[in-house]
């Protein structure tokens, strides 16, 4: 029978639609059949009780009498899944179908006979899944919506099957759900607190990108996870299931650990376009020997195709049963042929399963994905206010836990908390996989960048408060000091008690050197320009060759001033200013660009060329950093061309080096050139897919140059501090540059200030870490602010610790 749809609302997005009288209740159930290409929420009542897709066209109910149906249909969506890797027929046929004109009829019959599964005969492990991003070729709202349809059908399957088991990550997807309907949400707990829903590879905010956030973030991402899922579920989050993420940084297993974490999952090296990435199953090892047990399962989405069960046994992979990038779920047909397949799990099961292996090779290195190599510089727009916020936020926390330390209001403190709290959320959520990488669509930027003005504004406004009950002297920041070039022939020499630098009318550097030491440069701080067409995933990739493509750069003026050299550049239709200064007091050259960007599939780099071979190449990752080969020969090193490094590269000689600094600046190079090691890095580009204009506009990149001979890691990144122009007063010093101070906050649920701390030379060492306020009592404590185990003591207002090598510590400090 076909019931006529009335529409009887139109928000622009969701057209409400209304059965035309009311459906009468059978003796078996009733199956409503709804086709639609975009999606389409189904409610009874006013209660939701599944959704429509271009998967799922049938839902099989028991009527309850009266029923009045409703169908919120989406006005304009892309498929589920089947998505296009770039611009095309085919993105631009999916673009020209995304409105849909919803249909205006519902048909009902008859349900036939639930199947029984039968007995479980498989041996497959089994769980629901349905990959759903935050947001790429939609908005944050339109995941908001398809978080709600896919779990609608997802919640409609579990109540209707007992063994079925659906998994769901990223705690953000059920706070969208959550703001949405809050009555659907209390039958979504019930089925995760059962465990039916399974949260358990819900550790993280969202699923992020690994590489680009800074550690410190990337802690967050697990706390304000494992957090929600705890608060909201009663249950505690094992997994750190990220399966499409572009890359892991190889501190990431020090970070889930010191979170409490002890498991990781992905797909995502699987798409590696050199070499194969080696184990279904393993120990992934950070650089302070903590582990979690890992996965790298073959298949993130389909059903019971036979080459996924024939890879799934070979493997011995946990089967994922479900669609996705835009949600979905699982299909209706997979719950009753699963029997024959194998049994329903958890992640966290699974997991727990795979622990008990004894063999598990190691892994002790970062997981470089070999694919989407541009995703550290495109949209750099979002990655400096990124990386602005990250650092706003670190000196609020500071401000503030100075703030609590001289006695300011409960009540001040606590409205401070949230007002961070809500700033951090908007972060982690930009931190998505495809909105941080610069691989969305312009929409997504306009939403970000809106947000981002709510937490600049919130982290001002906490700064400020903070600020106003401290005392002015002593939290005044120090000045710099310019050092005034000297003009010399065909350029510009900066010289200080640290270094000495010349940097010709071109703007490239021909000599910098410690003042004791030997150049370390034949030409660095090269403009380059390159045709950048990669063959496919526009914004994504970075294709091998680029550099056999250069583009034209010309150097048109310079003009020195009594404390800085400006270099003016013109390329293509856009224009560039790099200013270079020295400060007395500084062990670097900073050079600050702006570019007035106006290129299309370009990549502008910065090309160095040493006057050394490097020994040793290194690059800031998560809290940590990570060696590289500075030669690179077997396939998997020459496969790493393009890779992310934060903060800095470094390349040391025999007795002498020379690292660059970077503020909010990701992508970097390494080889070995005909007279000396060469690096470089990687500015800005120009794709036009999945958004046409991404990049495009003015820009402000800082860097700068500093040549070393004996420099530890710690005093590396204290150098690093010093140019990002971090501000405040310690709270907690040590006299080890070893020991690198990397948050001071309020604790999230106490009175308590939290400290944490990093080992960066890789040596195990005693520590003696300085209070700044009067402490009564220290903890140790891990990401969560939770006790934890290891020795910490407090005597004569210091914190007494061991620390190992490039270890992570937090503490808790109760103070007087």
């Amino acid at each position: 029978m076909k019931h006529r749809l009335v529409a009887i609302e139109d928000d622009g997005a969701i057209v409400t639609l209304r059965a035309d009288g009311l459906l009468r209740p059978g003796k078996r159930e009733t199956a409503l059949r709804y086709t639609t290409r975009t999606g389409a929420l189904l409610r009874l009542d006013g209660v939701v009780r599944g959704a429509f897709d271009p998967k799922h066209d049938t839902i099989a109910l028991s009527l309850p009498p009266a029923s009045e149906l409703t169908l919120e249909v989406e006005r304009s969506s892309l498929p589920t899944t089947g998505l296009p890797s770039g611009d095309g027929p085919v993105w631009r046929s999916m673009l020209a179908g995304m409105r849909e004109t919803p249909a205006g009829v519902i048909e009902t019959t008859v349900a036939p006979a639930r199947p029984s599964g039968g007995p479980e005969r498989g041996e497959l492990a089994l769980t629901g899944h349905s990959h759903l991003d935050v947001a790429w070729l939609w908005t944050y709202a339109a995941a908001a919506r398809k978080a709600e349809r896919t779990l609608a059908t997802a919640v409609r399957q579990l109540e209707g099957d007992d063994t079925f088991v659906f998994t769901q990550s990223q705690p953000q997807l059920f706070a969208f759900v959550a703001e949405r309907d809050p009555a659907f949400f209390e039958r979504v707990r019930t089925l995760a607190r059962a465990g039916r829903l399974d949260t358990s590879g819900a550790a993280l905010w969202v699923e992020p990108d690994c590489t680009i956030p800074s550690g410190e973030s990337l802690l967050r991402q697990l706390s304000y996870g494992i957090r929600y899922v705890e608060r909201e579920f009663g249950r505690s989050p094992a997994v750190a299931w990220l399966p499409d993420s572009f890359g892991f940084a190889n501190t990431l297993p020090t970070l889930l650990r010191h979170a409490g974490i002890t498991f990781f999952g992905t797909t995502k090296l699987g798409w590696n376009d050199t070499t194969p990435f080696p184990y279904a199953r393993f120990r992934w090892a950070g650089p302070d020997g903590s582990s979690v047990v890992a996965a790298q399962i073959a298949s993130i989405e389909g059903s019971f195709e036979p080459s996924r069960i024939v890879r799934a046994k070979a493997r011995g992979d946990l089967l994922l049963i479900g669609h996705g990038d835009g949600g979905g779920g699982t299909p209706d047909d997979a719950l009753a042929r699963a029997p024959g397949f194998g049994r329903w799990t958890t992640l966290g099961a699974w997991f727990s399963q795979i622990a008990l292996e004894h063999s598990l090779p190691v892994v002790s290195d970062e997981l470089y994905l070999q694919e989407h190599r541009g995703v550290t510089t495109t949209h750099h727009d979002v990655k400096a206010r990124n990386a602005a916020l990250e650092r706003g936020l670190a000196a609020a926390e500071l401000s503030l836990a100075w703030a609590r330390a001289l006695h300011a209001s409960p009540y001040f403190l606590d409205e401070a908390r949230r007002q961070l709290a809500h700033a951090w959320e908007i972060v982690l959520r930009a931190q998505f996989h495809d909105v941080l990488p610069g691989t969305s669509i312009a929409e997504v930027y306009v939403d970000v960048h809106r947000e981002y003005d709510d937490a600049e504004a919130l982290v001002a406004i906490v700064e400020g408060n903070a600020r106003s009950v401290l005392p002015v002297a002593g939290f005044a920041a120090e000045g710099p000091e310019p050092v005034v070039p000297r003009r010399v022939r065909g350029g510009a020499v900066f010289e200080n008690e640290r270094l000495i630098a010349r940097v010709r009318r071109d703007g490239t550097l021909a000599e910098l050197r410690t003042r004791a030491g030997r150049n370390l440069v034949r030409r660095a701080h090269r403009l380059a320009l390159y045709v950048d067409r990669p063959a496919r995933w526009d914004a994504w990739n970075v294709d091998r060759g680029y550099h056999r493509r250069p583009l034209r750069v010309r150097a048109t003026g310079w003009e020195l001033s009594h404390d800085a050299l400006e270099v003016r550049y013109a390329f293509g239709t856009s224009l560039a200013v790099a200013r270079f200064t020295l400060d007395a007091n500084e062990p670097f050259l900073r050079v600050e660009w702006a570019v007035d960007w106006r290129e299309r599939h370009a990549l502008l780099r910065i090309e160095n060329e040493l006057a050394f071979v490097a020994r040793r190449a290194r690059f800031g990752s998560p809290h940590g950093a990570v060696d590289r080969a500075p030669d690179p020969r077997t396939p998997a090193q020459r496969a790493k061309y393009e890779a992310c490094g934060q903060r800095f590269a470094r390349l040391d000689g025999t007795s002498s080096g020379v690292a660059q600094l970077a503020l909010d600046t990701y992508g970097w190079s390494v080889e070995r050139g005909r007279r000396g090691s060469e690096f470089g890095h990687s500015l800005l580009r120009g794709p036009t897919w999945p958004d046409p204009a991404a990049d495009r506009g003015t820009h402000a990149l800082s860097f700068a140059y500093l040549p070393f001979e004996q420099l530890g890691m710690g005093e590396l990144e204290a150098a690093w501090t010093r140019f990002a122009g971090r501000t405040g007063v310690a709270m907690f010093t040590s006299d080890d540059p070893a020991l690198l101070v990397v948050a001071t906050k309020l604790a999230d649920e106490s009175s308590a200030i939290i400290v944490r701390l990093r080992e960066c030379d890789g040596l195990a060492r005693d520590a003696v870490i300085r209070c700044g306020v009067r402490a009564r009592s220290v903890a140790c404590v891990d990401a969560l602010e939770r006790p934890t185990g290891g020795a910490a003591t407090l005597e004569d207002g210091a914190i007494h610790a061991r620390f190992l090598p490039f270890e992570v510590r937090s503490f808790s400090i109760e103070v007087a």
